[in-house]
């Protein structure tokens, strides 16, 4: 079981990430212990909090313990503004949770991958304090500023590599599980307003001319439109990424009934632990294969 190396791969998707806490509870039980964690964003947090020795237990807790208050106080706004925060509080949440380990001291494997801004390619970081790697790759643009490590600037690894099946590869996996945990864009509800086909103008006031049958035009807001446009990117990207680099087992939970948020993770948890139980036996498989 231990001639090959067992690579776990957790990509970035926000809330969706709580998702891979299930994912580690259920190869936790089955004794399936990965040699090699690399993480994209929220996926660099749940991996390198497991790979720190932070208990499943810890991990659940921590997420449940979310609520809106906090969410707010992670976005109080900063100066100068390369970022709405500064990302102080998430960096300072993310040192409570790993402590002060650097990733060379970690008995496992380990990789978070950010995105250098100038150059546009993934970055993954190896080496240095787990927690400021975790901050850097966590760096949503626009929303917190940029990292500076190893003199580059960087960004959220999902902007450029959503799910970091290569870069597994390349610290030596020879079986790799991904878990992809990215909105599809089908599931977006767009936000906006729906007005009816405007006929008429009457004394310079626009009227509405309400006809049976008529065809209701929908104005999604720019916010729903940003949104969704990161979402096809991503997706796409990840879609791209994952024919050139394909992982052994691809892990994707269902979240349709309730999708999680961060005020509330709602069934993110349990998403990950059914879709994880689901790949069990084709985990075993591979691994007793190997």
């Amino acid at each position: 079981m231990k001639d090959r190396k067992i690579g776990l791969v957790l990509g970035s998707g926000g809330a969706r990430g709580s998702a891979h806490v299930g994912v580690l509870r259920v190869l936790e039980e089955n004794g399936i212990t990965p040699d090699v964690i690399v993480g994209t964003s929220m996926g660099a947090e749940v991996g390198g909090a497991y790979a720190a020795g932070v208990s499943i237990e810890e991990m659940e807790s921590a997420w449940r313990s979310i609520n809106f208050a906090k969410v707010v106080k992670t976005l109080l706004p900063t100066f100068p503004w390369s970022g709405w925060s500064s990302g102080k509080r998430v960096l300072r949440m993310i040192r409570d949770l790993v402590g002060n380990t650097r990733i060379e001291e970690l008995p496992i494997t380990y990789a978070a991958v950010a995105t250098d801004l100038e150059t546009g390619l993934p970055y993954p970081i190896t080496s240095g304090d787990l927690a400021t790697a975790i901050r850097a790759s966590e760096s949503v643009p626009g929303l917190f500023s940029p990292v500076q490590i190893d003199g580059r600037l960087l960004i959220d690894g999902g902007v450029s590599d959503p799910v970091p099946v290569d870069v597994a590869r390349q610290l030596g996996a020879d079986t790799v599980i991904a878990v992809d945990v990215l909105v599809r864009p089908e599931e977006v509800r767009l936000g906006g307003v729906t007005l009816p086909d405007l006929r008429e103008r009457f004394l310079g006031i626009t009227k509405a001319i309400a006809r049976e049958g008529a065809r209701e035009r929908f104005h999604p807001h720019v916010l729903a439109v940003m949104f969704q446009m990161s979402t096809i990117f991503q997706k796409r990207l990840s879609a791209l990424a994952m024919k050139a680099y394909p992982p052994d087992i691809l892990i994707q939970p269902d979240f349709s009934p309730d999708p999680p948020c961060y005020s509330d993770v709602k069934n993110g948890i349990e998403a990950g632990i059914a879709a994880a139980k689901q790949a069990l036996p084709q985990i075993r498989r591979l691994i007793s294969e190997g």
